[in-house]
C-alpha cells in the first residue's frame, strides 16, 4: 500500500492471476476515504471517530517512513528488559497519537503500552522526534521538543493518570505488528 500520497487516498497493488505470485503485477489506484459505516446522527461519538481515523492515517505515514529507514540506519530496533522489540516507530505512533488526541480530546485520558524511561536511558528522543519530523505526521511536528515528544508519550503511561469512580471515555493506544 502506498500510504504516503494523501491522508484521504491509499493505492491497493492487487496481482495478477487471481492472487497467485506472477513477475508483473498491475497496480490499480483508486481514492478511499476512511468514512464510518453510519451516518453522522447515528453515532454518539462521530467526532472522536473520525479524529481516530485521521490519527490512524498519520500514523501509517509514519511507520511507512520508519520502514523504509529500518535497514538504512542501525538503532531502530531496540529490545526492552522483558525482551520484546520495540522500535522508533512504536514510540513516535504513541507519541503522535497523544500529541493530536490530546489537542483535539483535552479531557480524555489515553491508555498506552510505552513510556519514556526507555527512551530517556538510551538517549532515544532525537530519532523518535526525527521520525515524527520527518515523516510530518504531525500537524506540529515542526515545532515539536524533546520535552513534547517526553510528555505525549507519558501521558498515557503507566502512571499518567488515575481511574476515577464515574464512567469514562478513555483513548486506547495498542501497537501490534
Amino acid at each position: 500500500m502506498d500510504i504516503l500520497r494523501s491522508s484521504h487516498i491509499s493505492a491497493v497493488r492487487f496481482l495478477d492471476g487471481g492472487g497467485t505470485r506472477t513477475r508483473s503485477c498491475k497496480i490499480r489506484r483508486f481514492n478511499v476515504r476512511s468514512n464510518l459505516p453510519f451516518p453522522k446522527q447515528n453515532a454518539k461519538y462521530h467526532k472522536e471517530l473520525e479524529a481516530a481515523i485521521d490519527v490512524v492515517q498519520n500514523a501509517c505515514r509514519l511507520c511507512v517512513q520508519v520502514k523504509s529507514s529500518l535497514f538504512s540506519t542501525d538503532g531502530k530496533v531496540l529490545e526492552k528488559n522483558d525482551q520484546t522489540p520495540v522500535t522508533v516507530a512504536d514510540f513516535g505512533v504513541q507519541a503522535l497519537i497523544s500529541l493530536e488526541l490530546s489537542k483535539l480530546f483535552p479531557s480524555i485520558p489515553l491508555v498506552a503500552e510505552e513510556d519514556s524511561a526507555f527512551l530517556r536511558s538510551r538517549n532515544l528522543v532525537d530519532t523518535v522526534l526525527d521520525a515524527l519530523v520527518t515523516a510530518e505526521a504531525s500537524s506540529t511536528s515542526k515545532t515539536l521538543t524533546q520535552d513534547d515528544v517526553l510528555k505525549a508519550i507519558d501521558r498515557g503511561g503507566k502512571d499518567a493518570f488515575v481511574f476515577g469512580s464515574k464512567p469514562a471515555t478513555y483513548w486506547v493506544g495498542i501497537l501490534s505488528s
